[in-house]
């Protein structure tokens, strides 16, 4: 008997599930729209023209597409000494191109992730600082973007040809389309934007998220003062936050209420009260059924309601509200009856949060960041504490969230101030690429003497004075972060590479690079592969005489704990320290163990209801 190979591609054992995760727009409440289907395999089988149906189409789209369902080039490998309190916190730093990073979490992130958060770049033309691969001809691409004729002649500028807007759609497709698959059911994801994008990205997420499951369209009064440098004598003030969930029927928290609205001055036993409008909102031509005069029983007084508005209530309802002194009548004819509206018959504890945000600005994230570094370290960061709101809307103890622009690191401060909050254990992931500085930005020198010359140090040092700070003020729990960084498969095949597209000499080559390389910088490696989280914990396992070094690696996520022996030869006594190990994943090198005791190992671990693989 042969033990099993590690499979290198996420995968799933129920065809549907796969279905889904690969290809998330053709599902339409939760059945498979067949047509869509067929429409996007012929996207990806075919380079010829296909049957178009109504969507957003660019230049590009399918190249996008199959970047988002490719296998991940790169493995991840810890960077120790770059975090804080290591050993314990379940907070992660990665370094990297956040597609390829992406694509490598997700058979261990699939469904897990409760809030994204991401501010991408919003496409001003010089904001780009990632460069996608696309697997086209150039002179097939130039053709397909019409800057080329058939005969190969370029016929018009790329900047008016529309790419301007394809590339960055492009861009934006598979990392929207894999973020998709690591959100939970009840999941949310936010995105920053401007002008410039939102209407193409609502657009893209109503295509990888459906548009059934919009949620919200956010407006930030993102400037405190106008900008007096328009050209159009316009200031834009305003930037977005697009809202989607991963399902329908998911909601925010809601804000808690202002209690000091509500008293009792006129000691009525049914308890404190607010006075509140009843006008409605519907004209007499809209709702003539709310336009009625209503009477004071007591003075005999009568009401008309506004023409524009009407009121709130039916009469039959009205009329109840009048009979149980639940209407505040004005002293004067000329006024306005109001609705005594009691705290006890509230039915939610909270209240719906506005869609526009007006009390906190881009300059309190620029002063933020200067308090921390004392220097302007990053260009306009959002405020950590605007950040933290969408946590605190959309996340519990324990959750996750993920920042794949991390940028300053705004995103993590947010979450440990809501942690702070609440004296909770929210965790995130924050992933930002090795990016150099602006050298040219006003404040490149102070940054450059600071050792930060790319926007990851930037992450992690911010996160390191924030952290300190807030260990000096006293506050407990996980205020640490372990720090990863991209970096190609050590193992004998790469993860990219079926054996047959293997060059002659190809793999020998990874095998010697396989043997110099460090058992314990494998270990990320593998658990990627077997779908293990990067916060797995892992503990020695004593090998009862056995030369050879034995791991066991277990997380809740994971239903069978991994015992991994990474040693170039593997003792025959080993066994024993197997044989007791129930349901367990055994790993170890392929070339560590002769056919024989593959052979012994299999049976062995048979018995004891574990599986065997091997590198």
């Amino acid at each position: 008997m042969k033990p099993e190979k590690i499979e290198r591609r996420p995968s799933s054992e129920e065809r549907l599930e796969v279905l889904r995760d690969l290809f998330p727009e053709v599902f339409t409440d939760g059945r498979v729209a067949l047509d869509r289907l067929k429409e996007l395999l012929e996207d990806v089988a075919s380079d010829g023209p296909v049957d178009e149906h109504y969507a957003l189409n660019w230049p590009g789209k399918q190249q996008a597409r199959r970047l988002a369902n490719q296998p991940p080039h790169v493995t991840l490998r810890p960077v120790p000494k770059a975090g804080v309190d290591e050993e314990t916190t379940g907070n992660m730093v990665i370094v990297g191109d956040n597609l390829q990073v992406l694509l490598a979490l997700q058979k261990s992130y699939a469904s897990l992730i409760k809030l994204i958060y991401i501010d991408p770049p919003y496409n001003t033309g010089n904001d780009f600082v990632y460069k996608d691969t696309f697997a086209i001809d150039e002179e097939l691409y130039l053709q397909e973007t019409r800057q080329a004729d058939l005969h190969g002649r370029l016929v018009s500028n790329p900047q008016t040809s529309g790419r301007f807007h394809s590339n960055w759609l492009s861009f934006m497709y598979p990392r929207l389309a894999v973020a998709q698959r690591l959100l939970r059911e009840d999941g949310f994801i936010v995105v920053s934007i401007d002008d410039g994008e939102v209407a193409n990205l609502r657009l893209l997420m109503n295509q990888i998220f459906g548009e059934e499951n919009f949620v919200a369209e956010f407006v930030w009064k993102a400037r405190h003062f106008p900008d007096e440098r328009a050209v159009t004598h316009i200031s834009v003030d305003h930037e977005y936050f697009l809202v989607y969930s991963r399902t329908t029927g998911t909601a925010f928290r809601g804000v808690e209420r202002d209690e000091t609205k509500f008293s009792n001055p006129d000691n009525d036993p049914r308890g404190p009260w607010m006075s509140r409008s009843m006008l409605g909102l519907a004209t007499r031509e809209q709702r003539p059924n709310l336009h009625y005069p209503i009477k004071d029983p007591k003075t005999g007084n009568k009401f008309e309601p506004p023409e524009a508005t009407g009121w709130r209530y039916a009469p039959e309802k009205m009329t109840r509200l009048i009979a149980e002194g639940c209407v505040l009548f004005p002293k004067k004819a000329d006024g306005r009856p109001r609705e005594k509206k009691f705290r006890s018959d509230l039915t939610s504890e909270l209240r719906a949060i506005p869609s526009i945000v007006t009390d906190v600005h881009t300059s309190d994230g620029t002063k933020e960041i200067r308090e921390i570094f004392g220097f302007q370290a990053f260009d306009f960061p959002k405020p950590a504490d605007l950040i933290r709101r969408f946590v605190e809307q959309t996340t519990e103890d324990g959750d996750l969230v993920l920042d794949f622009f991390a940028g300053s690191g705004t995103t993590g401060h947010g979450v440990w101030l809501q942690n702070q909050a609440q004296s909770s254990n929210r965790r995130f992931i924050l992933v930002q690429l090795d990016a150099p500085i602006d050298e040219k930005s006003a404040s490149a020198k102070a940054i450059l003497d600071a050792g930060l010359d790319t926007i990851d140090k930037i992450t992690c040092e911010r996160l390191r004075r924030v952290s300190k700070a807030m260990k000096a003020e006293g506050v407990k729990g996980d205020i640490g972060f372990r720090v990863f960084k991209e970096d190609s498969p050590a193992l004998a095949r790469p993860l990219h590479l079926a054996a047959e597209q293997l060059e002659k000499g190809q793999l020998a080559m990874f095998k010697e690079k396989l043997a110099h390389v460090q058992p314990a910088d494998l270990f990320t490696e593998v658990l990627l592969l077997l779908g293990f989280p990067l916060d797995t914990k892992r503990e020695p396992v004593p090998t009862e005489g056995a030369s050879n070094t034995l791991w066991r690696f277990e997380h809740p996520r994971v239903p069978q704990p991994l015992l991994l022996c990474l040693d170039q030869k593997i003792d025959d006594d080993l066994l024993d320290a197997l044989k007791g190990k129930k349901n367990h994943i055994f790993v170890c090198r392929d070339e560590a163990l002769t056919d024989v005791s593959k052979a012994r190992f299999y049976d062995a671990l048979k018995l004891a209801d574990s599986t065997f693989k091997v590198l």
